[in-house]
């Protein structure tokens, strides 16, 4: 805090000497204000954020989110977001899954929350800021042990899938069951998996020492290999659509039952693209004329594709999971036509699948006998592209798809399955096919990945003003109090194609009726067009409007008088045409008052310039300790300032602040820690008003 300077002797005896005539010489009648120096920041700027998925598996972009609590609450199964919780900060990972750069975020912040609805991330990781940087990694240290996933099963048992093992008779039941009690052997088929006909295994071995791990993966010289740039547009295209532990998951528009149609012959394979699941499903592929549906699983010719779709990667517990895991994310396998399969013979067989036959698939939940701990439970739940095939655990078919399908690209397919009948999250096994024909596929939803593209939402703070500036005021801070939240459509590359800035008052008991505007502090590109919306009180949408705005200083007028509108949200949205923003538009919202000279009154939070209407002449009147000549404005003595921002600020955080009854109570008496943050300069209680 700045020192006080000696007041002119000569300005003392002024002071008290009313008789003294005006011409004689008196001496320096000016004095030096003094002000606290600290600029009452709650930003910890340029913070170093590093964030790395690189233990997932793939290398791809991935979208994160960082919130200063946890975000998601977690199930038996997997994750859910919560409700009502808002990201500071949000964007992709570079392709290779690593995130670079410095953001401003709340200096409070000490335990960092790092969320991804990404099926192939790691759904939470919690870090600490620590000396003004961020470091986020998967599970590292877990997933080290994947290397060793597959390696020959240390007490020599071969696992298998139940939908391959043979049906046994009574007496095999009986004996399965007793060999099971006394030895725990793993190679007899529990009641639900008895039910529906063999699967084959006609595409190839698999080795069951090692959990499955096919024999039979496809070259990548192929021409139906997915390449690695290939599968990061899938990967991303994915997260867009499908947004795993989210409450709106998967749009209706992609869930269907709808088996692929063949327009013309194509050759196809197939990719395992990851899940994010408890269970060991095995998953299998089959296919019929058009019109010739198969009425039950029983009759579908079931070809057995992945055996054990558990990667080791489930988010909730990785190292139990690794321990069963049976197969690699990336790994392709190319399917195989039988035209002979219902009289049970490869005769004919042919990698060419014919023009108007549809193909399906099918995961069998849990037939992997090699288990996650704790989740060794026999599940009857299959899930099917095929419209009546798809049954919960009690047998009864689902009405509801269990399984999204959209195109991605020319020749392309993702198919998404749901394993269990809770989360809804169709994205616990996710796979992608691609044909050689590009118009061999047509008759499914096309999502264009040129086009993709992510919106979100973060919470920046709240700005707090006190209106009686430039004289003392009761320094309650609650005269004008705005809620600031900074939408962004972006792309994978973290280009910004449109963001708005959505500033919601709240009641006050404020009696100058004060205006609110904001000002671009710093842009990267000039918006192509500008539009202006409202959403007042009671409203559940924006309605278009129009605001001011005063080109010479880029600054938006919302209102002139927020307690006309009190509680309502005012909302300004840039528009990128041909060109995008590199980094996020900076603004300064302040506070005014019109005056009748064409100039106004005006409050900035501490030491901000004022706009070029300002009248001047409130500076260093008051309570006002401003210095123009040295570019400081709207600063004073003392612990209070005439307004701040408070990042990451909630309105549960200012609740007293917004209580009537605490009218004119300054905040440090309602908030303990509020001088020490001061008197500290900002180091110690960065989290008084949280």
């Amino acid at each position: 805090m700045k020192k006080p300077l000696l007041i002119s002797l000569f300005a003392g005896m002024l002071a008290m000497s009313g008789c003294m005539e005006k011409d004689v010489y008196i001496g320096n009648q000016e004095t030096e204000k003094t002000y606290n120096e600290f600029d009452f920041s709650t930003v910890a700027s340029g913070t170093s954020l590093n964030v790395s998925y690189l233990n997932g598996g793939v290398e791809a972009s991935v979208y994160f989110e960082i919130y200063d609590e946890n975000p998601i609450t977690q199930t038996e199964y997997g994750y859910t977001k919560r409700d009502g919780v808002t990201p500071l900060f949000a964007a992709y990972t570079a392709d290779n899954g690593v995130y670079q750069g410095t953001v401003d975020l709340p200096a409070y912040l000490k335990t960092v929350y790092v969320f991804s609805p990404a099926f192939y991330a790691q759904t939470l990781i919690v870090t600490e800021m620590k000396n003004g940087s961020i470091t986020a990694t998967d599970d590292a240290a877990e997933t080290e042990e994947s290397a060793s996933t597959r390696t020959t099963s240390t007490n020599g048992t071969a696992y298998d899938s139940y939908m391959v093992t043979d049906n046994e008779s009574t007496y095999e039941r009986y004996r399965n069951e007793w060999n099971r009690w006394v030895w725990g052997w793993v190679n007899d088929t529990p009641e639900a998996y008895r039910d529906d006909t063999r699967w084959k295994t006609w595409l190839g071995d698999y080795n069951k020492y090692r959990n499955g791990e096919i024999d039979y993966q496809l070259s990548t010289s192929s021409n139906l290999y997915i390449s690695t740039s290939e599968a990061n547009s899938l990967y991303t295209t994915h997260t867009n659509v499908i947004k795993n532990g989210t409450n709106d998951v998967c749009p209706d528009e992609y869930r269907s039952y709808s088996d692929i149609y063949v327009n013309e012959d194509t050759e196809v394979a197939v990719s395992f693209l990851g899940q994010n699941t408890c269970w060991n499903c095995s998953l299998g592929y089959y296919y019929y004329m058009d019109g010739n549906e198969p009425t039950s699983l029983n009759d579908a010719n079931v070809i057995m594709l992945f055996p054990n779709t558990q990667d080791g990667l489930w988010s909730n517990n990785r190292q139990a999971a690794n321990q069963c895991a049976g197969i690699d994310r990336g790994t392709m396998a190319q399917l195989v036509y039988y035209p002979n399969i219902a009289n049970n013979s490869k005769d004919g067989q042919t990698t060419t699948f014919p023009a108007g036959c549809r193909i399906g698939f099918v995961i069998a939940n849990n037939a992997w006998s090699h288990r996650v701990d704790n989740f060794d439970y026999d599940k009857m739940y299959r899930a099917a592209t095929s419209k009546g095939l798809s049954v919960d655990n009690n047998g009864t078919a689902f009405e509801e798809p269990r399984t999204a399908l959209f195109k991605c690209g020319d020749n392309q397919l993702l198919i998404s399955f749901e394993d269990h009948d809770e989360d809804e999250n169709f994205s616990d096994i996710v796979i992608a096919m691609k044909a050689s024909s590009k118009e061999a596929i047509s008759d499914v939803p096309v999502v264009d990945p040129t086009t993709n593209v992510t919106t979100t939402e973060v919470l920046k703070g709240i700005y707090a003003f006190e209106d009686q500036w430039p004289n003392e005021g009761d320094y309650d801070m609650n005269d004008v109090l705005v809620r600031y939240k900074y939408s962004k459509t972006f792309d994978p590359s973290n280009n910004i194609l449109s963001e708005s800035f959505i500033f919601k008052t709240f009641q006050n008991y404020a009696l100058n009726a004060n205006g609110l505007a904001f000002r671009v502090s710093s842009s990267t590109v000039t918006p192509a067009s500008v539009t202006y919306a409202i959403r007042k009180v009671g409203e559940t949408e924006f309605t278009e409007t129009s605001f001011a705005y005063e080109s010479a200083d880029n600054v938006y007028r919302l209102t002139d008088n927020v307690k006309e509108d009190m509680g309502a949200e005012y909302k300004v949205t840039f528009t990128y045409e041909n060109t995008y923003a590199t980094a996020e538009t900076v603004v300064s919202p302040f506070i005014y008052r019109n005056g009748t000279n064409g100039k106004r009154w005006e409050v900035h939070i501490a030491t901000e310039a004022p706009t070029s209407l300002m009248d001047e002449s409130y500076f260093d009147e008051g309570d006002d300790a401003s210095d123009a000549d040295k570019g400081i404005y709207f600063v004073r003595s003392g612990n209070y300032p005439f307004a701040f921002f408070l990042a990451g600020a909630t309105e549960e955080n200012l609740s007293k602040l917004l209580d009537s009854t605490n009218e004119s109570t300054p905040i440090d008496e309602l908030y303990s820690g509020y001088n020490g943050w001061v008197e500290s300069n900002g180091a110690s209680n960065t989290d008084w008003y949280k």
